[in-house]
Formats: C-alpha cells, structure tokens, sequence
C-alpha cells in the first residue's frame, strides 16, 4: 500500500464507502496506507463525529452539484483545483467518460497519477502546477488539452482555506468559461458561528488544525455575503448555497447531527457563468 502524507490522511480517513461508488475511485482508496493519521486521528479523537458529519455533508455537496451540472454537459471540461489524493475525478471520470478532466495541485500529482494507471482507472490529466501562478498554471493546462472558449466545471473542494482571497479570486476568474461552472466549498468565519449550537467544537477545531499545520497565514474562511461577491467579481452567479442542516437532510433524508437551520461551519455553493 501507498503510504500518504499526514494532512491529506487524516482528511481521506473521514471519507467512508458511501463518498465513491466508481471501482477505479474504491480500488484507489483501497490502495491507500492512511496509518499516518493515527496521531492525528488521536488528537482530534474528541471532535470526531463532529467532523466526520462535516466531510460528509460536504463531498456529498460538492458531487451533487459536480453530478447536477456533468448530467446535462457530459462532454464539458472539468478541472479540480487542489484536489490532493482524493478520488474524486476519478470517480467523475467513470461516471462521464466523455468529459475531459484535469486533475491539478501542486504536489502528489505524478503519485496520483500512477496510482490510477496501476488499479486500471479512467483517463485524467494529472496535472503539477501552482495554482497561485496564472501564466504558468494556465500554460500547463493549455498544453494538456484545456480550452479556454470551452464550457468548464471548476472544483474547489479543501482549497479555498489555503489560498489567499485575492490571489484565488485571480485564479478562479482566469479558469471561468462561458457555459461554465464553479462548484465552491468553503468554512464560515467564527463570528458568524458564534451562539450556533457546537459553535465552540468547531471553532475548536479549526484553531487546533490550524495550529497542527503551522501555516504561515491564518485560514481563509468565507461569509456567504463574500461567496456572492465573488461570483459577482467573476461575472457570475450564485445558483445555491446549501448549509450542513440541508446537506444532512440530502445524504440521509433525516437531521439528526444537524437539526437546526445554522448548525456547522462548512458550506457548498454552486456558482453558473453564462
């Protein structure tokens, strides 16, 4: 097995046999040697339920949207950014044969890349490039087939925390394609948490992480007020955002962990270019 860095670790050991259903995307996480998030997994073991439902609740939004929109554009580009060894265009990439798919990030892609080869997956562009560097990230999807006149799905699932506002304003605007769409995952800020129930696990959670990632920047989180900005700024327009209540309520039609409206801190928006 293919022993995995610990961040991304501990982010793959929340995602359970339910996430993907594709063989190549299941025979992939199969292939993986998560062992490295065992202290993590210990450390955080008291905000466990909490963010398992979080994950969950997430990648069941961002496909929702990634399905909605490939369902009627099967033959559309899609490019995720900062994807890590999640399966995810693995998985998109079984369920829509015709859609051309670039898979970039700026590390473990080559990994990634050989990992799918060996379990027999679908064809991707796997792709190394910082996301951060326009001319250059766009040279390097242009050279593997990208068009810039073609509609493209954007992915921005456990990114948009890394990148700086302004700089991932930049990128996201220099990849939007008329016809296109942004699928946007982000985190509310604590003061809109703040009288939330758990509001204190989750900001909890997130000084902890943060803190166990020594970033150089605090973590970028996002008001919805700033999401619609965003769409806007990119010529765009938020279709939806849908909250963790009315994720829960999708992916297992009760809300149990998440029965009040304002309850959790991660969200997904889904975002059209015409």
């Amino acid at each position: 097995m293919i022993e995995v860095p610990v961040t991304s670790a501990f982010v793959l050991s929340h995602t359970g046999p339910e996430v993907y259903r594709g063989t190549a995307a299941r025979a992939f996480l199969n292939s993986l040697d998560l062992s490295a998030a065992d202290s993590l997994l210990v450390q955080f073991q008291d905000t466990w339920e909490e963010e398992c439902v979080e994950i969950l609740n997430r990648k069941y939004g961002v496909q929702e949207y990634c399905h909605g929109y490939l369902s009627k554009n099967p033959s559309a580009q899609v490019i995720q950014l900062g994807g890590g060894l999640d399966p995810l265009t693995i998985d998109l990439a079984e369920c829509y044969p015709n859609a051309r798919i670039f898979d970039v990030d700026m590390a473990n892609t080559a990994l990634k890349a050989e990992i799918n080869e060996t379990v027999g997956g679908p064809e991707i562009s796997f792709l190394t490039a910082n996301l951060a560097d326009v001319p250059s990230l766009t040279e390097v999807l242009s050279n593997a087939g990208w068009r810039p006149d073609a509609p493209t799905l954007l992915i921005s699932e456990g990114i948009s925390y890394y990148v700086p506002k302004e700089v991932y304003r930049i990128t996201l605007s220099a990849l939007r394609t008329s016809g296109g769409c942004l699928v946007f995952e982000y985190a509310l800020p604590d003061e809109l948490l703040v009288g939330t129930p758990k509001a204190d696990i989750i900001e909890d959670f997130f000084t902890r992480f943060s803190a166990l990632l020594d970033l150089p920047f605090t973590m970028q989180r996002y008001a919805d007020s700033e999401v619609k900005d965003l769409a806007e700024s990119m010529n765009g327009e938020v279709e939806e955002i849908v909250t963790q209540h009315q994720l829960e309520f999708r992916r297992t039609g009760r809300n149990e962990m998440r029965p009040v409206p304002n309850m959790g801190a991660i969200r997904v928006a889904s975002i059209r270019f015409a």
